[in-house]
C-alpha cells in the first residue's frame, strides 16, 4: 500500500457498493451521506486502504479501473457501455501500433478503449460534428491520460481521408450508412468495420444500404452482448435484481479485395441477390450464406 498524490484518480466503495469517482486534490473534502472524509486521508491510505467518515462508515479506496471511469465520468452524450466496448476492441482484432479511425467520440468512452488497445505507438482519429460533444469527449480522454487519440471537429461523410491508411474503423452513428464509402476507402483491405446500433431496424437498414451501394464489405456477424451481474454472499447466491440489458446491437465487416473480372460468382454469398458481383468491385456477402439461404 503506497500513499497518493493531488491530481490521482480514485474510487470510493462505500458500504452498500456504490462508487464514488474523484480526483484528489490538497486540502479538499469529500462529502458522503453516511460522513465525509478529507483527501489528505484518501491520499495516506492509498489504493486498497480504507478511511472512515465522520459518521464512522468505511470507504474502500479503489484504484479506478478503464470500465469505471467509463461509467462515473461526466457524460455529454450517452456512452458506449464497457461490455460493448470491450467486444468491439475483440471484433476489430486491434493491436498495438494500429491506426484506428472512429466517427461519433461522444463522451469518449469507446475512445478509451480503443486508444488502450492500440497502444502508445497507435492511433485513434475520432470524428464528431457536435463541438460541445467533441469538447466533452476530448476532455474526458485527457484527463484520463490517453494522449494518443485525435479529435476531428467534422463529418466524416466529407473528410479527406487516404485511401487504405486504417487499420480498422468504429462506428457509432444514428445513420453509419452515410459516412460508408468514404470509411470504406479509407480501412486496408482484409480488416474490418464494426457499427454500434441501438436498434435491429438500423442493422437491417445498414445492410440494404451495402448492397445498394455495392461497397465491398463481407457481413462476419451482428452480435448482442449479455453480462449477467451476481449477488454471492455465502451461502446466498442469485442474480442481481438490477441488470443491464439491451445496450447495442454490433455489427461486423470485413473489407474485401476488389473482385477479378471474370471471376465466377459464388451464390451462396448473396452476389446475386446484392446485384451482381461480375465487375471489379464486389457487392455485400455474408459469411454462411448457405444458413441464410434455408
Amino acid at each position: 500500500m503506497s500513499g497518493l498524490e493531488p491530481g490521482d484518480l480514485v474510487v470510493l466503495l462505500d458500504p452498500k457498493g456504490r462508487r464514488y469517482l474523484l480526483r484528489l486534490e490538497a486540502g479538499a473534502h469529500f462529502g458522503h451521506h453516511a460522513g465525509g472524509v478529507g483527501h489528505e486521508q484518501i491520499m495516506a491510505a492509498g489504493y486498497g486502504g480504507s478511511v472512515l467518515t465522520t459518521k464512522g462508515a468505511v470507504l474502500r479506496v479503489l484504484r479506478p479501473t478503464l470500465e469505471d471511469y467509463v461509467l462515473l465520468m461526466k457524460r455529454g452524450a450517452a456512452v458506449t457501455y464497457p461490455k460493448d466496448a470491450a467486444a468491439m476492441v475483440m471484433m476489430l482484432d486491434l493491436a498495438p501500433g494500429d491506426r484506428v479511425l472512429e466517427a461519433g467520440s461522444g463522451s469518449g468512452g469507446l475512445s478509451l478503449f480503443l486508444s488502450r488497445a492500440v497502444g502508445p505507438g497507435g492511433r485513434v482519429v475520432s470524428y464528431e460534428r457536435r463541438p460541445a460533444f467533441k469538447a466533452r469527449a476530448e476532455a474526458n480522454v485527457r484527463a484520463w491520460g490517453a494522449e494518443n487519440v485525435e479529435f476531428v471537429l467534422g463529418e466524416l461523410e466529407t473528410a479527406a481521408l487516404e485511401p487504405e491508411s486504417f487499420d480498422a474503423v468504429a462506428l457509432d452513428l444514428m445513420e453509419p450508412w452515410l459516412v460508408l464509402e468514404n470509411a470504406t476507402r479509407a480501412l486496408k483491405t482484409g480488416r474490418k468495420l464494426v457499427c454500434y446500433l441501438p436498434n435491429i431496424t438500423q442493422v437491417v437498414q445498414l445492410l440494404e444500404e451495402i448492397a445498394a451501394r455495392r461497397l465491398p464489405l463481407l457481413k462476419l456477424r451482428v452480435l448482442e452482448v449479455g453480462h449477467r451481474d451476481w449477488d454471492v454472499r455465502p451461502p446466498i447466491a442469485h442474480p442481481h435484481f438490477r441488470q443491464i440489458g439491451h445496450t447495442a446491437f454490433l455489427a461486423e465487416f470485413s473489407k474485401l479485395a476488389p473482385r477479378l473480372r471474370g471471376e465466377a460468382v459464388d451464390e451462396e454469398e448473396g452476389h446475386d441477390q446484392a446485384g451482381g458481383g461480375d465487375g471489379e468491385n464486389p457487392v455485400v456477402t455474408e459469411a454462411g450464406g448457405d444458413q441464410a439461404a434455408e
